[in-house]
């Protein structure tokens, strides 16, 4: 064998009989040599070794042993059975698993069992017997367990069962594994339609108004998060609605929705004054100082949810402060040495990109990632167009019934209300139908009533005539003009007439464009 390969030798012994008759010595161990390198099999070597008298006993008994060993460690409760239907043995997990003492089953005959109705159910074995196929049956013990029996033929040279092995295993377990799965199933079920409900509800009874994919991820988002407990930071410009998002988080909420929920805008708060109004103060804590001393944000909303506006206008020593209560849970009034336990969800929100500011050290890095463990950012209006259209009618009918008009809005208003970029986002939008609502003499709203800068076209197509030729650019407008006649009237025919062209020539830009009601 080359000296350059390492081979390892793994040797099997087996007993076996060289004779017909019961001569103890004539017996022969196999021994099974497997040449392994390099983790693989390289070859086998099998090689036949007599052994007589004594030394036979003790391979037998060593056998024996080994097998009695597997037997009876094995975790199923197992019991054999002979060809007459007596148990002939049992291992130990047979009395575990079953409830049933060894003594009182071991020799036991079955077809008896089965006559006087004691024991447990004794089919399996016998339809072994029967049938001479494996059989496995599920019982029901008195104690309530549920055992799976299953049952092997063994056969002799002849083809006949001379003993049934039958494995006896516990299922209960994995029966009420199966309930509690199905149960969680139906709960977390039950969850989310409740959620979903509760959702749906919310946005109605708050009147939370969107229609695009944009804003429904952001209510969907809301809504998942709001039962945690994880603070939460909310980004986006003025007046897109962070305080809207805010009050679902908090109204959404079982645990804080029956407690306190404390705003706080940030910028708002003279620096001076910003210590002692987040955490409180003591009596005689400074000049003019209440006599009782007064509680801060954090312990009035204790239990509850504070909302912390602006987050990026506190200065950096605040910012220390506010990290540690955030961390400990806990605040120290101004003047004051005890600690005061507070419970409190913290949900931020800012205008500002707090990333730039980090790098700036004019916020700090380990508040920035204390707050902001949910993110949430929220779109600026001109990002989601497909809602301007149900929040003017929504914010015009709020404004009808507050002082009791029946105004109405143009398509041509829509539409050009539609392609404003609005810098104020809703809060802009909000306080121009006010405005148009309270100030428009005439029944419905024309594009007369708009202020000049809603009344300034936007389209990117006209943007391009500097770089164009004349040709190309008449095309750009002629297509321009046809698109929107068509998106505001919905028919050539009405397109037509406000174009000042005939309804064929319309048809016919239409198709040289390609256009339908529906391009812009």
């Amino acid at each position: 064998m080359n000296s350059e390969m390492n081979y390892e030798m793994i040797m099997e012994n087996s007993l076996s009989s060289v004779t017909e008759g019961l001569n103890i010595g004539n017996f022969a161990v196999d021994k099974l040599c497997r040449i392994v390198k390099a983790n693989k099999i390289a070859g086998e070597i099998l090689i036949k070794e007599k052994i007589q008298g004594m030394n036979v006993l003790q391979v037998i008994h060593n056998e024996f042993k080994e097998l009695n060993s597997i037997f009876q460690d094995s975790y199923d409760g197992i019991s054999i059975v002979n060809m007459n239907g007596v148990v002939t043995r049992l291992n130990k997990a047979f009395e575990r698993v079953t409830g049933l003492k060894i003594e009182k089953v071991l020799g036991v005959n079955l077809y008896d069992v089965q006559k006087k109705g004691h024991y447990f159910d004794p089919d399996v074995a016998l339809k072994v017997l029967e049938t001479g196929k494996p059989v496995t049956i599920l019982q029901k013990l008195a104690s309530g367990k549920e055992i799976m029996a299953i049952g092997n033929p063994v056969f002799n040279n002849k083809g006949e069962v001379v003993r049934v092995v039958v494995n006896f295993r516990d299922i209960t377990e994995l029966r009420q594994l199966q309930e509690e799965l199905r149960q969680t199933q139906e709960l977390n079920a039950q969850y989310l339609f409740e959620m979903e409900s509760l959702r749906e509800r919310y946005t109605k009874e708050h009147c939370v108004i969107f229609k695009s994919k944009e804003m429904e991820k952001i209510i969907e988002l809301a809504t998942r998060v709001s039962i945690v407990e994880s603070p939460v930071l909310i980004q986006g410009e003025s007046g897109v609605g962070k305080e809207i998002i805010a009050n679902m988080l908090h109204n959404l909420n079982p645990k804080r929705r029956k407690h306190p929920m404390v705003k706080v805008n940030c910028g708002a708060i003279p620096q001076e004054l910003m210590e002692s109004e987040f955490f409180g103060y003591e009596s005689g804590a400074f000049t003019g100082a209440s006599k009782s001393g007064k509680p801060g944000y954090f312990e009035l909303a204790n239990k509850g949810t504070i909302f912390l506006d602006e987050i990026g206008e506190l200065p950096l020593g605040l910012q220390v402060k506010l990290l540690r209560v955030l961390q400990g849970q806990e605040v120290t009034r101004v003047g004051g040495v005890k600690t005061i336990k507070v419970d409190v969800r913290v949900v931020a929100a800012t205008n500002r990109d707090l990333e730039p500011m980090v790098k700036e050290n004019s916020f700090r890095e380990d508040l920035f990632y204390r707050i902001n463990v949910i993110p949430i950012r929220i779109p600026s209006l001109r990002e989601r167009r497909d809602d301007i259209t149900p929040l003017l009618f929504h914010f015009l009918d709020i404004y009808n019934k507050k002082y009791n008009l029946k105004k109405s809005l143009s398509d041509e208003v829509v539409d050009y209300l539609t392609r404003y970029d609005w810098p104020g986002n809703v809060r802009e939008l909000i306080n121009l139908i006010e405005r148009l609502v309270v100030t428009t003499d005439i029944q419905q709203i024309t594009l007369e009533s708009l202020p000049q800068k809603y009344r300034i076209e936007k389209n990117d197509n006209l943007y391009r005539v500097k770089q164009m030729n004349l040709t190309v650019a008449v095309e750009e407008l002629e297509k321009f003009l046809v698109t929107r006649a068509l998106n505001l009237h919905k028919s050539t025919y009405k397109a037509a007439k406000v174009l000042g062209v005939s309804q064929s020539t319309v048809v016919r830009m239409a198709k040289k464009y390609k256009l339908t009601s529906s391009n812009c």
